[in-house]
């Protein structure tokens, strides 16, 4: 049956502030500079900017999604419950199983990515998994914590994230020794000489800085949690994108601006520490680095408060088996938190931290952001369609013209990254929705919770 004594239900406390703290640092945006763009850099050279405000664009279409949906369709479970609705309780299986999967990886590949800060930062050489498995774990320990608390905690680590990157931008834009043609004309090294970038290089990055600005729509994942979910929610959404794309865009255009070569920095494994190296001294560079590492940790915690959520839901909505619904119900008596649902994916997600390829991570990661982000835009493109019997209070501007833009986008860059990726990537795509097949067969036509939503 489901939860329905006081116990079970999550504690109203977040303010919209609140909420747009957690979901910004769930976002990280200095890590996100730092860990994700130079897989960009290195694939678009100075088209990373073209891409990442192509990106921005794309994210805000999706962000006028999630607002609408969010308020249209209010649940801890997010995604799944906008697919359940919308268009059935096989889709809400699916994408519940995608979004499971995605947050599953970006914890372990933003703590693999974070290594390199810790050792920069202390001048040690602890290895790069054992560094990403404290990481985890630790985050996983902080994330079943009374969640006003970690709203706080969040909150001030956000702060001393985004100084952080004030120093990349003011190291950048005060030592600027790169014409504005640069970033208006992509380059890219080709054979070690600069030349021009082709534009596909630039649109096929445009998933990486998706990637990076992932995590603006979980603030739908804490509507439980807030006093006004009502109109609070698209504020909290649209103000934590627009958020997450300034603060990500501007150090990468100072990065660009105040490199002394643009062909070593391109070359560079690492283009932010060479912008350190060439402009500030070792102290700066250190304190950035633990910045940085700050920002990761920072970051996990917050994403580990949302598993908590989208667990929360699928045990409170009957998606597994009854013991395990129950416990996934389970509001801890004084951290007011769902700890086991928030638990629930602290081992494999840990497990995974001992890959030691973080390429591989990372582009299989974007596959499952892309597929996640094609579903909510074909739900908002077809909720007040197929829903007519529930009321859309708020309603994105220009409708359906974001949602079409937003569907087109994922699925134009889904196909392309389709095209590049492995087939154990593609395999596992397959699996998921196999296993969808079974578990809605199994246990979601039998679930009266889940039927109802």
């Amino acid at each position: 049956m489901p939860a329905s004594s006081e116990t079970s239900a999550l504690s109203r406390t977040l303010s919209v502030p609140d909420v747009v703290a957690i979901t910004v640092s769930s976002v990280t945006p200095a890590s996100s500079v730092f860990v994700i763009a130079p897989f960009a850099i290195a694939q678009a050279g100075t088209g990373v900017i073209w891409a990442f405000a192509l990106g921005g664009l794309l994210a805000l279409m999706f962000a006028l999604c999630y607002a609408e949906l969010g308020r249209a369709h209010s649940a801890a479970g997010g995604e799944y419950v906008f697919a359940k609705r919308v268009f059935g309780g096989l889709a809400g299986y699916a994408t519940f199983l995608t979004v499971l999967a995605m947050l599953l990886f970006i914890p372990p590949v933003l703590a693999t990515g974070a290594a390199t800060y810790l050792n920069a930062a202390l001048g040690t050489g602890f290895d790069s998994q054992a560094v990403a498995l404290v990481i985890v774990v630790a985050s996983y320990g902080l994330g079943i914590l009374n969640i006003k608390l970690n709203a706080w905690v969040t909150g001030a680590c956000l702060f001393l994230e985004v100084a952080a990157l004030m120093v990349i931008v003011v190291l950048g834009f005060g030592h600027a020794q790169q014409p504005v043609s640069a970033l208006l004309h992509p380059q890219a090294l080709s054979n070690g000489v600069l030349s021009a970038a082709p534009w596909a290089l630039v649109v096929g990055a445009i998933g990486t800085a998706l990637f990076s600005f992932n995590g603006y729509g979980g603030a739908v994942l804490l509507a439980e949690d807030m006093k006004c979910a009502g109109r609070g929610i698209p504020k909290a959404v649209l103000w934590s994108v627009v958020l997450v794309v300034s603060i990500e865009i501007v150090p990468l255009v100072a990065l660009l601006v105040g490199a002394p070569s643009l062909e070593q920095m391109l070359a560079s494994p690492d283009p932010i520490g060479y912008l350190l190296t060439a402009h500030g001294n070792q102290t700066l560079s250190r304190l950035v680095s633990a910045g940085i590492f700050l920002s990761v940790f920072n970051a996990i915690v917050a994403l580990v408060i949302q598993i908590g959520r989208v667990i929360y839901s699928s045990g409170r909505d009957q998606l597994w088996v009854p013991g395990m619904n129950r416990a996934f119900t389970r509001i801890h008596p004084k951290w007011q938190s769902p700890w086991l649902a928030t638990l629930f994916l602290a081992v494999p997600s840990a497990a995974l931290s001992f890959s030691s390829n973080l390429s591989e991570l990372t582009s299989f990661t974007v596959l499952l952001i892309l597929c996640v982000y094609l579903v909510v835009g074909l739900c908002a493109l077809f909720s007040r369609v197929l829903r007519r019997d529930r009321e859309h209070p708020y309603r994105m501007p220009l409708w359906p013209l974001p949602a079409l833009v937003a569907v087109t986008g994922a699925g134009y860059l889904l196909l392309a990254n389709l095209g590049a990726a492995s087939s154990r990537d593609i395999f596992i795509l397959v699996g998921i929705l196999g296993v969808s097949m079974v578990l809605y067969g199994v246990y979601g036509k039998a679930s009266p919770a889940f039927q109802k939503l």
